[in-house]
């Protein structure tokens, strides 16, 4: 079977996923959730006048007497009042505290225009105005303005909690690694990364080379997707294949015409739960993390894969593949690629503001390139 291209893995990807349910969150507890439909405002915004700054509420031209009543006001007449205070009836205008001077119960200073310093009803909403649409990260401005336009519950979608495995013989998650064995990089580097993506990590387990084990921690799992790191190759040593076999798991892609990345491979366990499986080379399970995992929240949370981004390139970016993921560093004159990026190196992803979709003949310097965004 022929390796899908990178664009095509990304569409299976979102596609291998079934939307959650949604549910209604209040407000302070809905941080990261996606809005599962358009959230309006309830009433006007604000939902009266008010005034705009501390001073005074005046009627008609100065001088005014200073009213302490509760009623209309009165032409030539003001009233203290405070910024997001509600003028009372009659006035037209508010005086800022330090336009103006009190002498005895007289207040003097140049009348301001009609309607000066009062924020209208409504200004920033009428009641029925979408304030956030359908498939929304909900961030903390969001869930501000929700509030203040009268939201107690919206109904949202949450992030796909996901189990991490990370796979290998040779890991050591301590000190410098002797002959034989390798820094486990991918248990400081994934989570944070996941979640960075739109993706909670539920729970995260090193495993070894075996596939007992690793079908035992993937049965023991409630999280929504799994994403492993390792053991995406085809020699004995590598489970993942017959991890798959053994679950009775729908291969959706063995590998995908990429690199680095290329063994990536994504299968459906029969209990509807995506698997997407990373390389065990570093860089290649951070680029492929950050191709895919975008795509499973879409599907998730059932919104459009996100759209790239577009640069210019100040140098030529090399093509080795269908696509070729490159971290990129900008400078004045556009992005370059970052040094010290082989599968292996992880120097110039740390480095990188953007990573660079390379189309197999490559870009000269002047061309657009597509980016996936630096999302650490």
């Amino acid at each position: 079977m022929t390796d899908p291209s990178w664009e095509q893995a990304r569409e299976l990807a979102r596609a291998a996923v079934r939307p959650a349910e949604p549910t209604d969150l209040n407000v302070h507890g809905a941080l990261g959730t996606t809005t599962a439909a358009d959230l309006c405002a309830l009433g006007p915004v604000p939902h009266a006048a008010t005034s705009a700054m501390d001073g005074w509420a005046v009627a008609g031209s100065g001088p005014w007497r200073i009213d302490a009543t509760d009623g209309p006001l009165e032409p030539g007449h003001a009233r203290p009042i405070v910024t997001g205070g509600v003028p009372p009836e009659g006035a037209d205008a508010v005086l800022p505290s330090e336009w103006g001077e009190v002498d005895g119960d007289l207040l003097h200073g140049d009348a301001p225009p009609a309607g000066r310093h009062v924020r209208p009803a409504g200004e920033e909403a009428q009641e029925g105005d979408v304030i956030v649409a359908s498939g929304s990260v909900l961030t903390p401005a969001r869930l501000a303005v929700l509030s203040a336009a009268g939201h107690d519950l919206v109904r949202v979608r949450h992030a796909p909690l996901v189990r991490l495995l990370v796979t290998g013989d040779e890991l050591i998650g301590a000190g410098v690694p002797a002959a034989g064995q390798v820094r486990d990089v991918m248990t400081p580097m994934l989570p944070p990364l996941l979640a960075a993506l739109g993706a909670k990590t539920s729970h995260h387990e090193r495993v070894h080379d075996d596939v007992s084990a690793l079908v035992a921690q993937v049965g023991r799992s409630d999280a929504d997707l799994v994403v492993s790191a390792g053991g995406t190759g085809r020699s004995s040593a590598d489970p993942i294949e017959s991890a798959w076999d053994r679950l009775g798991a729908d291969v959706r892609f063995r590998g995908v015409d990429m690199r680095p990345g290329h063994p990536v491979s994504l299968a459906v366990l029969p209990d509807g739960r995506a698997w997407l499986a990373l390389p065990g080379n570093p860089l290649a399970a951070a680029l492929t993390a950050l191709s895919f995992v975008p795509a499973l929240v879409a599907g998730f949370t059932d919104v459009p894969l996100p759209r790239l981004e577009h640069e210019v390139a100040a140098a030529a970016f090399e093509g080795r593949a269908g696509t070729t993921l490159v971290p990129a560093v900008r400078t004045p004159d556009g992005l370059v690629p970052a040094g010290a990026s082989r599968p292996h190196m992880l120097r110039g992803l740390a480095d990188a503001d953007a990573v660079a979709v390379v189309p197999s003949p490559g870009l000269a310097a002047g061309e657009r390139v597509p980016v996936l965004a630096r999302v650490w």
